[in-house]
């Protein structure tokens, strides 16, 4: 599906995405197949983004294919076998995202543009605009924290390659029923190398590309995992967004038929009412909002003057702003839902590899885990390798399972409120939130499992489950 030229084409006028989203830096820095997000996309400077996209590719490929390789020719036992089979498996995660990525490009695409959606009526202005700054917050705070956890643990792998001995077991070439000692080369990482890096410049060029493939494929893993929490945050802020208009929409629709002694107290800030703190349109502000150009449609442009008209003390126009009020509300949800389905779409099959690896990996390191009898550096890189796993499995988790509250807190809260009072429209409209809210949003893996803190005690009771069944082959 080819995604919309005006979408994109407005991406990079107003650059919203590109200037305000960290994350998305970061991703064209670390080589990803994204080249919709510059000012100039074309000539040799389009040319050499794809040459560092193609050379990170080659690089990062051929150190997975090393790592393989280590698996299949240079494991003799089942240690070995196993903890071969985790850093394989650990690092499947970063390849797999990255192509998934360069693939499915458009699909994330067209989620991304849906964040370009700026439009808001002008009575809730202000709740919009203080709902995308938290989720600009909660987005910075998110990439920091996981940037941090990212530094940490190649800081942690890079000094733990040197503690403890460096040697492994390997066949005795002269009796196959015995072991010896074999000295290796201080590496991050088992593979299986066409080349000597035990001494010299070869083992300077090996470590360093290591280091590099280690840098860049926790990268690439959690970039993609702070892209999916970015489009859920989004979702949940604009949720709560709704939510918090609701009680003043469902006040002004109940204007429409009853008579209002002041009416412009409805579009005015009471800063005695703590229940309303986001109409804040008065005349001065939409005026000079329209002059700047910054409303898009016509009831955004509209004026309010005292003194009412009709029965219910309303001038026409007033009528027609709160009328494009509750109109605001179900298309801004229905966009809501739109950007999940999106999502869904987008990231729902790299999920579904995500779980199925992260559920193969923590049991065997589950199994790794009872070897452990003193601290040593096979400890310390279980354990480490144990809650990286599940740190990744949670942070999708946690936001899954926000989104899945935040869109069924909606019902209640439109349930909640003084709908009866209200006018035959703003009953109407109630009737309208329930029915779109009866069932939560929630983002799927390919359709197989729901994101939610349930699936991730199902994960962990899976690998319990499989433990148990190692233990007893043992």
């Amino acid at each position: 599906m080819v995604i919309d030229t005006m979408v994109m084409q407005k991406i990079r006028k107003h650059g919203f995405v590109g200037d305000m989203w960290p994350h998305i830096q970061i991703m064209k820095l670390s080589g990803f197949w994204m080249f919709e997000y510059y000012e100039e996309n074309g000539g040799a400077i389009h040319l050499m983004r794809m040459l560092y996209a193609a050379i990170t590719t080659i690089l990062m490929v051929m150190q997975f294919g090393f790592i393989l390789l280590f698996l299949i020719f240079d494991t003799y036992n089942g240690d070995q076998i196993a903890s071969a089979t985790i850093s394989f498996l650990f690092f499947a995660h970063s390849i797999t995202k990255y192509f998934y990525f360069a693939f499915r490009s458009k699909a994330f695409y067209r989620v991304l543009g849906s964040w370009n959606h700026i439009n808001s009526h002008p009575l809730f202005v202000e709740s919009n605009a203080r709902h995308r700054t938290r989720t600009m917050q909660r987005v910075r705070r998110l990439l920091l924290i996981i940037g941090i956890g990212t530094l940490m643990s190649v800081m942690a792998w890079t000094f733990s390659t040197f503690i403890g001995p460096s040697t492994r077991q390997i066949p005795d070439p002269d009796d196959g029923n015995r072991t010896i000692s074999m000295e290796v080369p201080r590496l991050m990482l088992g593979t299986h190398l066409f080349w000597d890096a035990s001494t010299g410049a070869n083992y300077v060029f090996t470590f360093t590309y290591q280091l590099y493939f280690l840098m860049f494929a926790l990268t690439h893993a959690n970039l993609m995992d702070v892209v999916f929490c970015c489009f859920v945050i989004f979702a949940c802020e604009q949720l709560k967004h709704l939510k918090e208009i609701l009680r003043p929409l469902m006040e002004l629709s109940a204007a429409l038929d009853v008579p209002v002694d002041n009416p412009e107290r409805l579009f005015r800030r009471d800063n005695s009412n703590a229940d309303l703190p986001l109409l804040g349109a008065d005349e001065n502000k939409l005026n000079n909002r329209y002059n700047n150009n910054e409303f898009n449609n016509p009831f955004q442009a509209l004026q309010l003057r005292p003194g009412g008209v009709g029965p219910n003390g309303l001038t026409k126009k007033q009528e027609m702003l709160v009328r494009s009020a509750i109109k605001y509300w179900v298309e801004r949800h229905k966009h809501v839902v739109k950007h999940v389905a999106n999502t869904g779409d987008a990231y729902g099959s790299a999920l579904l590899l995500h779980m199925l690896t992260s559920t193969v990996t923590l049991t065997l390191l589950a199994y790794q885990a009872t070897k452990i009898d003193r601290v040593d550096t096979f400890s310390i890189t279980v354990i480490g390798y144990l809650f990286y796993s599940l740190a990744q499995v949670f942070v999708f988790c946690i936001h899954g399972n926000e989104l899945i509250e935040e869109s069924a807190s909606v019902m209640e809260a439109a349930y909640s409120c003084h709908w009866y009072d209200g006018s035959e429209e703003a009953k109407t409209f109630v009737q309208i939130v329930c029915q779109q809210c009866q069932k939560s949003l929630t983002v799927s893996g390919a359709k197989f499992f729901t994101v939610s803190l349930d699936l991730f005690a199902s994960v962990l009771g899976a690998v319990v489950t499989y433990f148990m069944v190692l233990i007893q082959l043992k």
